[in-house]
Formats: C-alpha cells, sequence, structure tokens
C-alpha cells in the first residue's frame, strides 16, 4: 500500500510542472484526482505478516494518524473559510459580453466576504478551491501514509530526477530556439521556460528543485563518510545541482537567480565549516575543496556555452534599478496595500485579486493606463500582501498556524542538523523571499511542491532521529 501510494504521489508532482505548470483547468482538475486517490491510498488499513514483524500479526489502522494531524484540520477550516467567502459575495461579476465590471451587492457583515458569478475559466474562488484542496489532501496522505524513511527518500530522488528533466528541455529550449513551448506548442507568454509558461515560475520550481537535490548530495556525503564508503551517489547529485543552477541562470528569472546564488552561498558555507571542523577521517579538506573548485569550472563552462551574458545583464539592471518594470511592481505594491486596509477584516475573497485591484490601481496613473489601453494586472507581483488582502485576518491566522505547527515540528527534530532537511527548509524560506516581489505560489506546481516538502522535510527530521532502517 505504501509503494502504490508513492507511485501516485510520485506521478502528480511529475504531473504538474510538465502540464503547463498546473496552470490550466485540466491540469487542475487533473491535480484534484491525484490528491483525492493519494489520500484514500493513505487511509487504507495495512496488515503485516509475522513475516514481516517478526514477531505477531497485527493491523494497522491509519485514520486515527490524520484526525491527530494539526495541518489535517487547518486546512480543513480553510477550505470551509474560502467556501463561505464565496457563498457570502460583497462582489459580483457582471459582463454585457462586450465588458466586465464588479458591481457592489449587500453581504453579511459578519462572515468572510468574497466575490461570486465569476466566469470558471477566469480563475476565481472555486478554481482557488480546487487547488488549496488537491495540495491539503496530498500533505495529508504524505504525512499519514509515509512511515518509512526510504519511502521519503525516493519520493525526494523522484523530484530532483523530475526537475533534472526540466532542466534539460529548458537548456535545450535555449541551444535549439523557435519560439514555441515544446517547439510546437505556441506558449501564451513568450518569456516561457522549460514547461512553464512564465519563466519565474520555472525559476522558482528549480530553486525548491535545487534544495532538495543540494540535500540528497549533503545527506548521501555524510553517510558515505560515516560508513567509510569509497564511492556514493553524492557526486551525482551535486553535478545535478550544477546542472539545475546554470538553467536558473539561463532562465532569466531574476529573483530566482538571486535567491538562487544566495542559497548556494549558504551550502557552500556550510559544506566547507564542515570540512575544516571535520575529525577522524581519511578524507582531507583540501580534497572537497577541489571538487568545489573542479564543479565551479564546469558551472563557467556551461554558463558560457549557454551564452548567459543577458542574463547577467538582466540581473545587473534589476540590482541597480533600470529596470522599468521594478518600479510598475513597487507602484503595485502600494496599490496592493490599499487593497490590504480596505479588506483585512473580512479578505477580499480567494481569487478575487484580478477582479477587484482596479478599484485601487485606478489612483495610480503609472500602473492604470499605458498608452491607450488600460493595464490588467492578473497579481499584484507580491504574494505575501495579495494573499493578506484576499484572505483577511481570518485566513492570514490559519495559514501563520499551519506555518507555525511545520516549523514548531522542525525545531523539535532539530532540522538544521540534517543536510536534508536543512536544505529544504532553506529553500523554502527561500521561495517566501522571493515571494515578496513576485507570485510563486500562484503556480499550482509550486504551490503543491512546496508543502509537500515541508511535510515530508518534518517526517524525515523523525525518521532520522528514531534511527530508522534505511
Amino acid at each position: 500500500m505504501e509503494r502504490a501510494l508513492l507511485w501516485v504521489i510520485s506521478l502528480h508532482l511529475v504531473f504538474l510542472p510538465w502540464a503547463l505548470g498546473g496552470m490550466r483547468v485540466w491540469a487542475q482538475w487533473i491535480s484534484l484526482g491525484f490528491g483525492a486517490v493519494s489520500l484514500v491510498l493513505a487511509l487504507f488499513p495495512r496488515n503485516y505478516s509475522e513475516e514481516e514483524t517478526g514477531s505477531e500479526a497485527f493491523r494497522l489502522v491509519m485514520w486515527p494518524k490524520l484526525v491527530n494531524f494539526p495541518l489535517f484540520w487547518l486546512g480543513l477550516a480553510m477550505l470551509a473559510y474560502v467556501a463561505i467567502q464565496t457563498w457570502n459575495p460583497a462582489w459580483v461579476y457582471v459582463t454585457d459580453h462586450k465588458s466586465w465590471w464588479m458591481q457592489r451587492v449587500t453581504s453579511t457583515p459578519w462572515l468572510p466576504a468574497g466575490v461570486s458569478g465569476v466566469p470558471f475559466a477566469m480563475w476565481g474562488p472555486w478554481r482557488m478551491f480546487i487547488i488549496y484542496a488537491a495540495t491539503w489532501m496530498t500533505v495529508c496522505a504524505v504525512w499519514v501514509g509515509f512511515t518509512r524513511r526510504r519511502t521519503v527518500r525516493t519520493l525526494l530522488i523522484v523530484v530532483a530526477a523530475n526537475g533534472l528533466a526540466l532542466t534539460g528541455l529548458g537548456l535545450a529550449q535555449k541551444l535549439l530556439p523557435n519560439g514555441r513551448m515544446f517547439w510546437f506548442f505556441e506558449s501564451p507568454s513568450p518569456t516561457f521556460f522549460a514547461s512553464f509558461i512564465y519563466k519565474n515560475h520555472g525559476g522558482n520550481y528549480l530553486n525548491l528543485v535545487l534544495a532538495v537535490t543540494c540535500g540528497l548530495a549533503a545527506w548521501y556525503y555524510l553517510r558515505g563518510l560515516r560508513r567509510l564508503e569509497k564511492s556514493n551517489p553524492s557526486g551525482v547529485f551535486a553535478f545535478f545541482a550544477m546542472c539545475i543552477a546554470i538553467a536558473i541562470v539561463v532562465s532569466y528569472a531574476r529573483g530566482a537567480t538571486v535567491a538562487m546564488l544566495a542559497f548556494l552561498g549558504c551550502c557552500v558555507g556550510a559544506f566547507v565549516v564542515h570540512q575544516l571542523l571535520m575529525k577522524n577521517t581519511t578524507r582531507k579538506p583540501v580534497v572537497a575543496v577541489m571538487l568545489l573548485l573542479v564543479f565551479g569550472v564546469f558551472l563557467k563552462t556551461g554558463l558560457n556555452a549557454l551564452n548567459s551574458r543577458e542574463a547577467w545583464t538582466r540581473l545587473t539592471e534589476g540590482i541597480t534599478e533600470k529596470d522599468s518594470s521594478l518600479e510598475s511592481r513597487r507602484v503595485a505594491r502600494e496599490a496592493t496595500f490599499d487593497m490590504v486596509k480596505a479588506n483585512w477584516v473580512r479578505g477580499a475573497g480567494a481569487g478575487s485579486f484580478r477582479f477587484l485591484f482596479p478599484l485601487y490601481q485606478q489612483n495610480y496613473p503609472s500602473i492604470y493606463v499605458e498608452g491607450r489601453t488600460r493595464m490588467f494586472w492578473e497579481h499584484a507581483h507580491n504574494d505575501v500582501m495579495e494573499i493578506i488582502a484576499e484572505q483577511g485576518v481570518a485566513g492570514l491566522v490559519i495559514l501563520s498556524a499551519s506555518l507555525l505547527y511545520v516549523l514548531g515540528a522542525l525545531v523539535r527534530g532539530r532540522f538544521w542538523r540534517n543536510p536534508l532537511s536543512g536544505c529544504i527548509v532553506l529553500g523554502a524560506a527561500f521561495t517566501i523571499f522571493q515571494a515578496w516581489w513576485d507570485f510563486p505560489f500562484h503556480c499550482t506546481a509550486v504551490f503543491t511542491l512546496w508543502w509537500v516538502l515541508l511535510a515530508s522535510a518534518v517526517l524525515w527530521t523523525r525518521f532520522e532521529a528514531q534511527g530508522a532502517p534505511a
């Protein structure tokens, strides 16, 4: 049963990035199906024979573990909250088949408010409900159904391998470009990368994969030291990490590149410190330093082959504030803050930003009209403020409680003492950092992987502390 569950969740996490990042409605329905199937599999009772236990046979009932999982109840509360917002609309979508607008309506003042009547194809609250539900069920399935360290490790290896495949696609697109995704699909955005319509989402996703890959490389390296192994997969994963880092740079995703450089700087610093403090081993620190230099040469060669000069130029323009898009995002952040102040109690409603933002956008001419065309902002390019504006105080409390529970579980497990969980947590933290000027959590593939990785990190710290057999 655990192997079947691993297959379903692995297929789910592999499917989402290849399905245009999970940004299409058909992909989100399939994701919901994967989530439901995985939760059902996780809740199936398991029968252990005498041969498997080494003692008496027994039947393991799984649902008590789900009931005792705080994120199960917090996620259920979030889904109920989104549903109440939708059933208590303060704004209704109206159209004359030529244009559309939002019309104010009376709502129950003491309940969370939202929007209604929004076409499903234009996102809105019910699309967000599907994404939240699929991710919630997947995280619960991982928590309940994964009982072995090997299962968690296998899932993380699948994530790393899938990320390497996406990296290969992205690099091939740069070397053999024809302006289309997969060389045959006309992308809605010219700034696509690999299978992601929006290049920044591709960079955000690969940063999470990079964290997993570096964590696996470090874990296998330390295990090899303990076991006095002559060889282990750590070098392979380090090479994977180098390829992924190259892909992030040439994706032209500036925020992801900055986060990647900061993450790798932390990892290299921790590795060097470990080598300097390491005692009672036949391996010399100078050997590890030489390996780092060799990988650095390969990294520079790969970047030169892919003509990464344009990527560095764009990054420099962003840092020196020569790019007008950064200024427009700053103004949009101010307008979003006005939306937060107007809706901080009840929230504007999940998925409501693109419909209600024009009310606040019109007070900032530089982001309202471009020439004769009114600018349409689907997202605030600041997930933190957008989520607060949409969810209000109650929704923010639910999300904060979920994060605090995960953080508390990680701290109790001393995640920083384990390289794999430490890298995952660091990568997840840098994703929040990127969310201050972008919208990574509005990409289904990034959102789902982010939560699954955090749940996996908590399980990993517990299994490692228990000394579970590998």
